[in-house]
């Protein structure tokens, strides 16, 4: 596993799958073991996060990431970046600014996604 193979997974596979509400992608790319801790401290398991996709109004309109690093430890990939999404809940559109930590691991022969978790990027006012 390589960072570059990390960060393709992860924009042109995870986010693409993500916007395109493209699930079957997605359940392919979360490994068994995973995890989402949101913001709020709450956590989702890849069975959770799956349903709230499918069933509860989630969606996915837009991601830009910036500053990603990448750090190979072993089977172990760490994605550390900036995140500005643009989602929607049941048609309510909402933004946000967000660092996230991506856990990617190698699970026989395929790079999944075992942990994922953000805290809110407060923007600083002008002085």
């Amino acid at each position: 596993m390589t960072a570059e193979q990390v960060l393709q997974l992860h924009s042109e596979g995870f986010n693409r799958a993500l916007t395109q509400q493209d699930y079957d992608v997605l359940e392919g790319i979360y490994s068994e073991l995973y995890m989402l801790v949101q913001p709020d401290g709450s956590v989702l398991n890849k069975q959770q996060i799956l349903e709230d996709l499918r069933e509860h109004g989630l969606r996915i309109h837009s991601i830009e990431l910036e500053d990603a690093a990448v750090r190979v430890v072993g089977s172990v990939a760490i994605l550390t970046v900036a995140s500005k999404t643009v989602s929607s809940r049941n048609g309510k559109e909402s933004r946000a600014h967000f660092r996230l930590v991506a856990v990617y691991g190698q699970e026989g022969g395929a790079i999944r996604l075992v942990h994922f978790q953000s805290t809110m990027i407060v923007e600083k006012e002008a002085t």
